[in-house]
């Protein structure tokens, strides 16, 4: 799952199955705080069951199906994924984690 830091708008992944409202995670780059919220958790977790349902659903329909054409549903399969990519990639900017977010210090507060 990839996420935004609030604090230094690093990308960063974490694994789908610890993704769970209230834990908290730390960014690699700043050790900033990121704790999804439950509205957060709803999201990403009804994107990921709906795509792998779904997807599950057409490869079993593609085993039953006579004649079928590998090459065109592999190429089908490949589209979903990329779609699906950019659905997360869409979520982690749109996601707004509880937290504060930390003002610049020193210098760098003179230029915001």
């Amino acid at each position: 799952m990839p996420v935004i830091c609030k604090d230094c708008n690093n990308p960063w992944t974490i694994p789908y199955r610890l993704f769970l409202q209230g834990v908290v995670f730390h960014c690699p780059a700043c050790l900033g705080s990121f704790v999804p919220k439950t509205a957060m958790y709803r999201a990403v977790r009804e994107t990921f069951e709906g795509f792998y349902n779904r997807r599950r659903a057409e490869r079993d329909a593609f085993e039953r199906k006579p004649g079928r054409d590998a090459a065109a549903f592999e190429a089908k399969q490949a589209a979903e994924m990329e779609e699906f990519k950019r659905t997360l990639e869409a979520l982690a900017h749109s996601m707004k984690p509880a937290g504060k977010t930390v003002r610049p210090k020193g210098i760098a507060a003179m230029f915001t």
